[in-house]
């Protein structure tokens, strides 16, 4: 029986999405502690604990801390971990800090059985599984396999499947404490490099028109996106400083002609 992964790597997509260490917050946690009938080793408490500790939350935040809590613990191969937070955070007077109590169930450890892949035509399976840095009968490491996603996901981006779409599933196999992990390859459509479009205020006169000549040796190739972070490296300096690709560049497909259009939205006046 398959087991979809999707949740699995749900945390790894949310703690990315919110407070990385040192930034901005309200609150911090001066100590973690566990309830009485929680199951979870020394080390592993204090691994849990270090990664907690060295971020910031909102007042009375328990998504986060939980799932950094549980990500901990799923590196370490245990696939099945449960935690949660049965109290609000308690304060601590006259500080902006305050201390955790989670309840840990860590389960069985799992291991790597193997890895395989289903639907893929662009690349063989022996190139995809080189995306993984992990080998079978390793700690099944919910980290490793999130990497390996996103590697896959440049990988299919450097020959123009820009939506490209693994759809990971798991077979545990409780008895032997290992973990196959099947992956859906959907490729969809190999795309091509388009027209490029700079609109707004120039840095300096002439630099659109030199940003568009630039492009013009990328323009009809197959979409790369190692190709695009060169792009984008050569016309730094006609860009405002601090500009970043996945925030400034804008990629309109067609789906029809399998073109892909990019557009450069330079400052306006009010700058």
């Amino acid at each position: 029986m398959r087991f979809s992964l999707l949740g699995f790597l749900l945390c790894s997509g949310l703690l990315l999405a919110q407070s990385q260490t040192g930034s901005k917050g309200t609150v911090t946690v001066s100590s973690v502690e566990v309830t009485s009938g929680s199951e979870v080793s020394s080390e592993h408490l204090q691994a849990i604990t270090q990664e907690i500790e060295s971020h910031t939350y909102p007042p009375g935040e328990l998504q986060e801390i939980v799932e950094r809590a549980l990500y901990t613990l799923q590196q370490e191969g245990y696939f099945k971990a449960e935690v949660s937070c049965p109290d609000k955070p308690s304060a601590v007077p006259g500080e902006r800090t305050v201390v955790v109590t989670l309840a840990i169930y860590e389960g069985k450890q799992y291991h790597l059985k193997e890895i395989m892949f289903t639907g893929n035509k662009a690349f063989s399976e022996s190139q995809l599984r080189q995306q993984f840095a992990i080998a079978a009968g390793d700690v099944f490491d919910a980290e490793k396999i999130r990497q390996g996603l996103y590697k896959l996901r440049r990988l299919y981006a450097s020959r123009g499947y820009i939506n490209f779409t693994p759809v990971p599933n798991t077979q545990p196999d409780d008895g032997a404490g290992t973990i196959a992990l099947w992956t859906d390859v959907d490729e969809g459509k190999q795309f091509y490099f388009g027209k490029l479009v700079v609109t707004g205020q120039e840095l300096h006169p002439g630099d659109a028109e030199k940003m568009v000549t630039a492009w013009g040796p990328y323009e009809g190739k197959v979409y790369n996106g190692n190709e695009l972070e060169q792009f984008w490296g050569e016309v730094g300096p006609f860009l405002p400083p601090g500009w970043e690709l996945v925030q400034h560049l804008e990629v309109h497909q067609d789906q029809q002609t399998a073109i892909a259009d990019l557009r450069i939205d330079l400052p306006g006046n009010d700058r």
